[in-house]
């Protein structure tokens, strides 16, 4: 006879809300809809039971019963069980597994077992056959460990999703019991640390609550130091796996059996997430199969999108109460120190080489890295083996942005032996100095280079002198090149390619930043093989950012944003600020001159974002002066305010090499605001910071906005003028020379000569043309009033004549024809010095191999005129023919170099 009773299933009653787990919902749901067996799989503590409950109370679909398991032992007969709890009488004669597939395949629906884990093996045989037997049926189970049927779908849970959900369980559940709990801002943080110890587990969120009536949430923070035992209930109702977080976590523990348990208590040495590696050096020959036992209990998470797994701290504290204190816990750390060791000593080459991949292996295991260097401070042992291990992963820490964490390791083992190797003072040094100290990292350099020598080491003190240099540029570029010198020699003379390499690099900026564009390219090519054989991303980008230098401030501004980006897309690619700062402003340089402004606003913000998860030195202050400079040209009537505050960053980091620049843009910008004492200033301002430094490009630039705020104060600009245009010339700072051509044109405007005007007006537009810039705010200002005027005092003709010929001088014709605009000045007799700048002019083109007509054409002057100039020449040099002329020549001629690699 068979029962048509319908029995309505028992869903376990609740007292309380239901707080987050929305996506969950509907993911048990959609899985139900879909699958025939779901195992909602976590640890223990986790919510399993309430989030099932609440999926059948959403009625989204049907049940055939609520099995509770939680008290059932392995052994134990299932079937009986299964059948009283889903309601179904017994049927005499009939075994109740026979009498269950019977009730079971009459109509679809989900069978709900709850809390599986401890009968797994058993529970498995059974659903696997009821399954098989019963087409309609489907299954929803709850478990710390997987079912292991075919066909299982499992749906992975863990702690609360956000802190926001966290909070609002425990927020619930604390007032609950104490309706006076406080709110505001006080309240809701250390709601969020509490939580934040109790991983985020409902169990642990909800036994913390329950302090709440008699405890502020200051001593509930306070007890959760020792949360496996404050974490408690004394409700006699609650499963015994759910009376204490402790013994939820001793509960499962139980269940895998003593060979995971041991290798569970050794992998509490990692705070943090440790590949499969580092849980196999501290686990032993059988930690391989004992760690998918804990990952299939879940003791251990693993996270398969990054291949690494962790532990809760709760459960991890647990562990390490299982580890001890004793000879275990020894042996483990052990094991561990000497793997991180090999791990340290292989991949310091690659790390040498910026490797992408060396520094990935590396970072997947910084707890372990972390938990042996700790162990070794803690305990006194093994700190030889822990320097070796901080020296060999110091550019670890300097190419992830992690030289604070790297300095503290390297400072403290410093602190601790006795007597600290070469390398690693050199490596305290290094890091102290990129977290941004630059004093004390001076300090650390120039000790571990004195260290060095007396150990004869030469590549150690070569690397230290580097560091010196690097510091010693910040403030004084020329006292720095002796010091970057030596240390290319011993460098070189140890085959130390990286410090060779870089050293090399760093000089090459310190003649940058003096406007030695040929030893500065000099030094970068003097380093190519080395780079060659380093294959180094962030070397190559500071080569690229040499050259991005060199190329904007001779006026090459297509090559120079060809380099930027490629150093913009090596350090980037390696996540490298440093370098990727550094080259940031001859970038935007290069691409304001080029008319590119929004392009140029775009690489700052860009950037921007790059630095607020890549932090590092001096790259604060390159963005704010790249900033400025883009602000300035897009507008300078309003981009004051953000040149300030670009200085107040270089000032507040220490970093003010690049001070000067910003303060010539703010020149400008006061200047185009209508304040010309104020910009005159600023003006003076640069031009002795770059005096003081040795910074011709500022110097030049600052004597060029002094002379336009000369000129429009109404006083004498020709001095400045003149000066900047013969600066200019002289360094190559190509992208001043139309600058000065213009204020000299609005001298010889002022002056009422006219057609002088107009020719290096047409000057200066045909060397912009050549470097295919727009023209400056500067030049701006100035050509905006007088260009008219010109042309309006001029005839058409002759204002077309007049730029005909201005448009057909070259650079080198058209500074000289700017130059004897100026007329004569008192001069010595004899010697270059007394040569006009025509006569110069005459003597750069007759020992070209130009004969009297085509300098005459070249200069807008006679043949005849030509031919005394030479005469004058002559006499002033003590040289009688042009072979002794092109010889004197030749040995002071000076040449431009090239930005080519």
């Amino acid at each position: 006879m068979r029962d048509n009773t319908s029995v309505r299933p028992v869903v376990p009653a609740v007292a309380s809300s239901f707080v987050g787990r929305d996506g969950e919902l509907k993911a048990v749901a959609r899985l139900v809809a879909q699958e025939r067996l779901v195992s909602v799989v976590g640890p223990g503590g986790c919510g399993k039971t309430r989030l099932v409950s609440e999926a059948v109370r959403s009625g989204s679909f049907g049940v055939h019963g609520f099995v509770e398991l939680a008290a059932v032992r392995p052994g134990h007969a299932l079937a009986p069980v299964v059948l009283a709890r889903c309601g179904f009488r017994d049927e005499p004669g009939r075994s109740p597994l026979d009498r269950l597939r019977d009730r079971l395949g009459r109509t679809g629906g989900v069978l709900v077992l709850d809390n599986c884990e401890q009968i797994r093996d058993e529970l498995a045989a059974m659903v696997a056959g009821l399954l098989r037997d019963c087409p309609g049926l489907q299954v929803l189970a709850t478990s710390r460990v997987t079912l292991r049927v075919a066909g299982e779908t499992v749906l992975s849970i863990g702690g609360l999703d956000s802190d926001g959900e966290a909070a609002a369980l425990f927020l619930d559940r604390a007032r609950r019991v104490q309706p006076a709990l406080p709110t505001g801002p006080g309240t809701d943080a250390a709601t969020r640390r509490i939580c934040q110890l109790a991983d985020r587990l409902p169990l642990a969120i909800e036994l913390a609550a329950s302090h709440a009536r008699a405890l502020s949430l200051a001593d509930i923070e306070a007890g959760m130091v020792q949360r496996l035992r404050f974490l408690a209930t004394r409700n006699p109702g609650a499963l015994p796996q759910h009376r204490s977080l402790r013994a939820s976590i001793v509960w499962s523990a139980e269940l895998v059996g003593q060979g995971p348990r041991r290798v569970l208590a050794a992998l509490s040495v990692f705070e943090g997430r440790f590949t499969l590696d580092a849980a196999l050096a501290v686990g032993g020959l059988h930690g391989r199969a004992a760690l998918e036992t804990l990952v299939d209990h879940c003791l251990v998470q693993f996270d398969a999108r990054e291949g690494r797994y962790v532990l809760l701290d709760t459960i991890r504290e647990f562990a390490a109460t299982e580890l001890g204190h004793g000879e275990t816990r020894r042996a483990v750390y052990a094991r561990l120190i000497g793997w991180v060791a090999q791990l340290a000593r292989a991949a310091s080459a690659g790390l040498g080489r910026a490797e992408t991949e060396t520094l990935t292996r590396v970072g997947r295991d910084d707890a372990a890295v972390r938990s042996v260097l700790a162990h070794a401070l803690a305990t006194g042992a093994d700190l030889e083996v822990a320097a070796g291990i901080v020296v060999d992963l110091a550019f670890s820490w300097f190419l992830r942005g992690r030289c604070a964490e790297g300095r503290d390791w390297a400072a403290r083992i410093s602190a601790a032996l006795s007597s600290a190797p070469p390398g690693l003072a050199w490596a305290n040094a290094f890091l102290t100095t990129y977290s941004g100290d630059l004093e004390a990292g001076l300090g650390l350099a120039e000790a571990a280079a004195e260290q060095a020598a007396d150990a004869g080491d030469a590549a150690i003190r070569a690397r230290s002198l580097i560091l010196v240099g690097i510091v010693r540029l910040f403030e004084d570029p020329a006292a720095a090149e002796p010091v970057l010198a030596e240390a290319v020699r011993l460098a070189e003379a140890a085959g130390d390619d990286w410090g060779y390499a870089e050293a090399l690099q760093v000089l090459a900026y310190a003649h940058v930043f003096r406007t030695d564009h040929r030893s500065a390219l000099g030094c970068a090519d003097a380093s190519l093989p080395a780079l060659t054989r380093l294959s180094h991303a962030q070397l190559w980008a500071w080569d690229a950012g040499i050259r991005a230098e060199v190329a904007a401030q001779t006026g090459d501004f297509a090559r120079a944003c060809r380099y930027g980006r490629d150093a913009q897309s090596l350090a980037i690619g390696i996540g490298e600020p440093v370098s990727a700062s550094a080259v940031l402003v001859p970038l935007v340089r290069a691409l304001c001159q080029l008319g590119r402004t929004d392009e140029a606003a775009e690489v700052v913000a860009a950037h921007g974002s790059f630095l607020d998860t890549h932090p590092g030195l001096m790259a604060a202050a390159m963005l704010g002066l790249a900033d400025a400079i883009t602000a300035a040209w897009a507008d300078p009537t309003t981009a004051a305010v953000r040149i300030e505050q670009a200085l107040l960053v270089a000032t507040s980091t220490g970093v003010v090499l690049f001070g000067g620049e910003a303060v010539v843009w703010l020149a400008v910008t006061r200047l185009v605001g209508g304040d010309p004492e104020a910009a005159r200033t600023a003006a003076e301002e640069a031009l002795s910071w770059a005096t003081t430094m040795g910074n011709r490009e500022t110097a030049c630039a600052a004597t060029l906005v002094r002379g336009v705020i000369q000129r429009v104060l109404g006083q004498d600009a020709s001095e400045d003028a003149y000066r900047a245009l013969a600066e200019a010339a002289e360094a190559g700072l190509r992208p001043l020379v139309p600058d000065a051509l213009d204020l000299i044109a609005g001298l010889a405007l002022d002056a009422g000569r006219l057609v002088i005007a107009a020719r290096l007006h047409a000057a200066s537009g045909r060397l912009r043309e050549e470097m295919g810039c727009v023209v400056s705010p500067l030049a701006a200002l100035v050509r905006c009033k007088d260009e008219p005027a010109v042309a309006g005092r001029l005839g058409a003709a002759e204002l077309a004549s007049a730029h005909e010929q201005g448009a057909a001088l070259t650079t080198p014709a058209a500074i000289a024809y700017a130059t004897r605009s100026r007329g004569r000045r008192a001069r010595p007799s004899s010697g270059w010095a007394s040569l006009t700048p025509t006569e110069l002019d005459v003597v750069k083109l007759a020992t070209a191999g130009l004969g009297n007509r085509a300098i005459g054409g070249q200069l807008l002057i006679t043949e005849g005129t030509v031919r005394t100039h030479l005469r004058h020449v002559f006499t002033k040099l003590g040289v009688h023919t042009r072979a002794e002329l092109a010889a004197a020549a030749a040995r002071r001629e000076y040449h431009v170099p090239s930005a080519d690699r």
